[in-house]
């Protein structure tokens, strides 16, 4: 019987933690706060890019143009003549995402676009505000042939929240 306590000793005394705190976590949070700030600025600066916003508008626009049961129509064709002309311009000029809502912020006017004929002509003052003379002298054309009874305008009227 005197072995067993003497056995308990000599195991006790082999043993050793099997975990060993090195010191501190705080070194690991602060590289994942790090890491959670460079993430943050480089998503920030991808998001801030005129591809990126006027991707997201032509996403917008193509599900109000599926809720309408509309996939394909003129004014449509002249939207995406618009923002493809904005991109460019945006692009040559080294400019931000912000710059692109700042520029389309006439086609969200409650109190400017109240009718198809409004839209157009806002689209014309957007193409000048880019100097693109072409692209409005053909908006000025067919904003006097726009109905005003189409379906896809008065869904886009409703999503502006005319």
């Amino acid at each position: 019987m005197s072995d067993v306590p003497e056995s308990v000793a000599n195991i006790a005394a082999v043993a050793q933690p099997v975990a060993e705190s090195s010191g501190s976590v705080w070194g690991y949070v602060a590289g994942g706060v790090v890491l959670l700030i460079i993430a943050g600025i480089y998503g920030y600066k991808k998001i801030n890019q005129p591809a990126f916003v006027i991707k997201q508008v032509r996403k917008k626009n193509l599900k109000e143009m599926k809720k309408q049961g509309i996939e394909s129509s003129e004014f449509m064709v002249d939207m995406d003549k618009l923002l493809n002309s904005i991109e460019a311009y945006m692009t040559e000029n080294k400019m931000k995402g912000s710059d692109v809502v700042t520029l389309l912020k006439p086609l969200n006017d409650k109190d400017r676009v109240k009718t198809p004929k409004d839209m157009y002509n806002s689209m014309i003052y957007i193409a000048n505000e880019i100097n693109d003379v072409a692209l409005a002298k053909e908006f000025k054309n067919k904003s006097k042939q726009v109905k005003s009874s189409s379906a896809l305008m008065a869904g886009l009227l409703k999503r502006a929240g005319i």
